[in-house]
């Protein structure tokens, strides 16, 4: 397998790599730079945006937060058009796109045409992006599909309710090298698919099937059948956190990314360093996708004013830090209930039952591990880490 740089020259179509190149790269740099000068000045709007645009999906996965709600619905054109636009001014080139499974929006291919100075990172299960959706994300040339595979069929037939869903993510990832187009694996480390996962052999048939990046998740459990006993446990937490570092060194044909440790191997939260937020289906800003809690809704013309003024974001910037370095909603659920009482924070989860949740959550140690911190060795992701992403002192 060819490093990295040279795959990208040898698979991927000069118009597409040049807008990866300006949107996802030169684009992202000068976002944060403006993230940065604004957080300076006590203004907080983050560089990087990721929006739900759906509370339906195509599959049941147990965990998962998207699943339960009552009556799911879609995002508007509008809304999204809004968010894309307003936080484009503030200097975001770079947007998350989620669900539930976004590829329900049939109106989707044509909105990424259409937003051709933005880069889109589309998260998806794979089982709806086939030969001609590749080729309408081709002909967009502006995103980059993160498609989650999650250890073989038999864990997709545990967690997910489908043992042919394993295959069609495959096929997803094939439909995208066939197009040309830069393309992740987003992979979700759980109790059960550890030893499928966190192996040489599952980064290597990853990058030889076509991924150009390789993002790994820590399990959260969450929603109404959360399967807590599929939570990492601290040693393997620590586990996963030294094969990061060895794949890094040793693999140069993907890149290997997590976004839980800074450059020193110091645990953190984006979150609370206010790098980035999510807004779900209704236009509600909540911490992050699983953090299922917000007290501000934007509305075209009101996105970066809503998304700065929010109590709620403020105090978890600044009290989040003080509980832990890892994942509050992990690691201390009870004080986040706290936390967004105080704020008047309401539950935007959709299904009513997320604040019943946080009370019924055990504590669980998430990505703060225990033991000294393991920094990066590649100086790469050092270097990247320090100055580009993290280096934000959310933590002193």
């Amino acid at each position: 397998m060819h490093a990295l740089p040279l795959r990208l020259i040898r698979e991927i179509p000069p118009r597409l790599l040049w807008r990866f190149l300006v949107g996802a790269g030169l684009g992202n740099l000068r976002a944060i730079n403006r993230f940065e000068r604004r957080r300076r000045q006590g203004v907080y709007f983050p560089p990087f945006i990721f929006t739900s645009v759906t509370q339906r999906c195509n599959l049941t996965c147990k965990g998962c937060w998207a699943t339960g709600v009552r009556e799911p619905v879609d995002m508007s054109p509008e809304l999204l058009h809004a968010i894309v636009t307003e936080s484009r001014a503030q200097g975001c080139r770079f947007f998350g796109i989620l669900g539930g499974e976004p590829l329900l929006l049939p109106w989707l291919p044509d909105f990424f045409d259409r937003h051709r100075d933005t880069y889109f990172q589309l998260f998806t299960n794979g089982q709806l992006l086939d030969g001609q959706v590749a080729a309408r994300l081709r002909r967009a040339g502006n995103v980059s599909p993160l498609i989650s595979v999650e250890g073989g069929a038999d864990a997709y037939a545990d967690r997910r309710g489908d043992g042919l869903a394993y295959g069609r993510a495959l096929d997803a990832l094939a439909r995208c090298r066939e197009q040309g187009l830069v393309t992740g694996v987003a992979t979700s480390v759980s109790a059960s698919t550890f030893a499928d996962v966190v192996s040489e052999r599952f980064v290597d048939d990853m990058a030889a099937r076509g991924a150009h990046y390789l993002w790994y998740y820590i399990y959260r459990p969450s929603g109404p059948v959360p399967g807590f006993e599929e939570a990492l446990s601290d040693a393997q937490v620590r586990a996963l956190r030294r094969f990061l570092l060895e794949q890094r060194a040793r693999c140069k044909s993907l890149v290997i990314i997590d976004a839980y440790w800074d450059h020193d191997g110091n645990a953190l939260c984006p979150a609370a360093t206010g790098i980035s937020h999510h807004i779900n289906v209704h236009g509600e800003v909540e911490p992050c996708p699983p953090v299922q809690c917000a007290d501000c809704r934007v509305e075209p013309g009101r996105v970066a004013a809503r998304v700065a003024g929010s109590p709620l974001l403020a105090a978890f910037r600044a009290e989040v830090p003080r509980l832990t370095r890892g994942c509050v909603l992990m690691d201390h659920p009870r004080e986040l209930a706290e936390l967004a009482g105080r704020c008047g924070a309401r539950d935007s989860s959709g299904r009513g039952t997320f604040f019943r949740e946080l009370a019924e959550r055990p504590a669980l140690r998430c990505h703060d591990h225990g033991g000294e911190p393991l920094p990066e060795r590649a100086w790469a992701y050092r270097f990247a880490k320090k100055h580009w992403f993290f280096g934000f002192g959310a933590y002193g």
